[in-house]
Formats: structure tokens, C-alpha cells, sequence
């Protein structure tokens, strides 16, 4: 076993360096563009920036947006809603609306609870990782549920709950984003790079199902939090940040991606990131795509946005949203010249 386990690693390392390696020197013709997010406009309980946004996604034609904390609620917002205020029909506030969020009392249940992190649709099945916290380690797991159709209440039932082992102790990190292909669940940890993971994966799992699989990713650096549905060639995007405050606990390596792209007016002359970067499953590998990244024109010389939840708005661009800093943000990341 311990053979078996030992080729397994080695094979990581040799993927990841060839990954690296091709990426480094594998031509393109695109350079980093910065695009300005468009705020749009809420009112209601959700500006209240301790409701603290952590994931989002799409049901239908109505965006659901995930507080990390246990209150018993999501915020829903209609898709016709954002189109208005996207194409400037109306320039009024968005009052999401409230509809339950049905789990059981995990502060009581589940010793370390801390948050809600990641949501993800799979028709009626919800899928939602909950990050737990001791002091001297962290936690995970994934929780099943389904959501009504009609009223779309989301119910969790107790039972429903996969660990997930997190790949090295980074505090007040663990998984934040959830991916579905067809019948595969796919969970990212938030903190990948070269200095915190030596073989950094995705888990992977068949749904339904609790057998857990390791996914090699490429060693992004920085964090990740949320990550859009697939497209139809698999593609999926992230939000890749970088808060300076955090140098100590995420201890960042060499940044790949600006040095083959470079960066763009306002990430040259900060050492804070807010970018989008594209991924891609290939087969049993997350791997990089050819496409620049993302990078979002930052705001003055030292206000960091945590972005923290994050969805395709048709072929227009993105929604995305922070949690509470510097304040609640829903905002249109159109995509530019792309």
C-alpha cells in the first residue's frame, strides 16, 4: 500500500511540473485585461455586510446567494431583475428575496462549526460545504439536500454529510467552491500554492455516492473562492485573491500566471490581486487554460474586496459578489474584448 501510495505521489509531482513547465513556455497572443466590476445596486436585509456572502449559484432563472452564517435563510434574486439593471432598464436597488434554508442546528450538531461556504444546483439536489474550525486544525464537509421547486425552500436533511479532509492546516481555510460534471461533484480547497501544498488536488466524488477521489490541480497560487457551472467544454472560471494582509498564512510563491501574462495598470503597482483565472477537467486533471486571466481594476491604493462568491451571466461576463469587506458588492464583470 504504501508503494502504491508513494508512485501515486510521485506521479502527482511529475504532472505538476510538466504542467508548469508547458505553461510557462507554451505560446499565446493574450495579455491580462483589467475590467472595472459594475455595481449593482441592492437594498433590504442583504446590505447588511455581516450577513457575509460566501457562494452563489444558479437555480433555473433565479440567482441564489449563500450567507455563511446559520440563520435559517438564502437570498434569492430573479435573473429578469439582473437584466434590467444589467442594460440599464432600470437603475433602482434589487430587494432579494428571503426563502428558507432548512438545516439542522449544526452549531449543537456539528463540534467546530464555523460557516457555510459553497453552493452548487444539480436539478432538485443541493449540494453545500460547511467549513469547521478547531483551534489548531481545519475542517470540512459536504451536505446533500433539495430544494422546492415551487417556493424553493432548501432543506438539508442530518444525515447527508461527507467529510472532507483538507490537503494541509491553513486556518480559516478549507473548501469553497464545488464544480458538477453530470454525476461528479468536484470540491477545490482555497489555498494551493507551492509553499502550503505539495500535491494539490481537487476531491472528487460520484453522485450519489460518499467514495471520495484526489484530483490533481495546477498550483495556483493565492486563494480560491467560488467557481462558476461548466460550459460545454468543460471550462470553469474562479476567483483567485490576494488580500497583502494574509502574506503570513498563505506565504505566496512566484506567480505563475503574471509572469507569463504580466499584469495589468493597477495589479503592476499593488501587491493585492483580484482576478478571474479559467480552468479545465481533462479527464482525471484540472488544468489551466490558454485564456489570460481576468484581472479586476482595483479600487485605490489600498481597499482589498473579498470577493467570495461567483456565476456566469449568460455569454456577457460574470456576477460576483464579497462577503463583507469592504461592504456587501454585487457586481457585472462584463468580459471585455474577449
Amino acid at each position: 500500500m504504501n508503494s502504491l501510495f508513494g508512485q501515486k505521489s510521485l506521479f502527482y509531482a511529475r504532472w505538476i511540473l510538466v504542467s508548469v513547465l508547458y505553461f510557462l513556455f507554451s505560446c499565446t497572443n493574450r495579455i491580462p485585461e483589467e475590467v472595472a466590476p459594475i455595481n449593482i445596486p441592492l437594498s433590504g436585509p442583504i446590505t447588511d455586510r455581516n450577513e457575509e456572502i460566501s457562494g452563489m449559484d444558479w437555480y433555473g432563472d433565479n440567482l441564489i446567494l449563500l450567507p455563511e452564517n446559520l440563520n435559517g435563510y438564502l437570498f434569492v434574486i430573479p435573473k429578469s431583475e439582473l437584466d434590467a439593471r444589467i442594460h440599464n432598464q432600470d437603475t433602482s436597488a434589487i430587494l432579494p428575496k428571503k426563502v428558507e434554508f432548512l438545516t439542522p442546528d449544526y452549531g449543537k450538531t456539528l463540534p467546530g462549526f464555523d460557516s457555510f461556504e459553497a453552493i452548487a444546483f444539480r436539478g432538485y439536489e443541493v449540494y453545500v460545504t460547511i467549513e469547521i474550525r478547531y483551534p489548531d486544525s481545519m475542517a470540512a464537509v459536504l451536505a446533500r439536500g433539495h430544494i422546492d421547486e415551487n417556493t424553493m425552500k432548501v432543506t438539508i436533511p442530518e444525515q447527508n454529510l461527507i467529510e472532507l479532509a483538507v490537503p494541509s492546516f491553513v486556518d480559516n481555510m478549507s473548501y469553497e467552491s464545488l464544480v458538477i460534471d453530470k454525476n461528479t461533484i468536484y470540491a477545490f480547497f482555497e489555498a494551493n500554492g507551492d509553499s502550503l501544498v505539495n500535491d494539490p488536488y481537487a476531491l472528487a466524488s460520484s453522485l450519489p455516492g460518499d467514495k471520495l477521489e484526489k484530483i490533481p490541480i495546477f498550483p495556483l497560487e493565492y486563494r480560491i473562492a467560488d467557481a462558476t457551472q461548466l460550459d460545454s467544454r468543460k471550462c470553469f472560471w474562479i476567483i483567485n485573491y490576494f488580500y497583502p494582509g494574509d502574506r503570513e498564512t498563505i506565504r505566496p510563491a512566484q506567480d505563475l500566471l503574471a509572469k507569463k501574462y504580466g499584469e495589468g495598470p493597477t495589479h503592476s503597482k499593488s501587491d493585492r490581486v483580484e482576478r478571474l483565472v479559467e480552468f479545465k477537467l481533462t479527464g482525471k486533471k484540472v488544468t489551466l487554460t490558454r485564456t489570460a486571466p481576468l484581472e479586476l481594476k482595483l479600487e485605490g491604493e489600498k481597499i482589498s474586496r473579498k470577493w467570495e462568491a461567483l456565476a456566469r451571466y449568460d455569454n456577457e461576463g460574470f456576477l460576483i459578489a464579497t462577503d463583507k469587506y469592504p461592504t456587501t458588492i454585487l457586481a457585472f464583470i462584463p468580459f471585455g474584448s474577449r
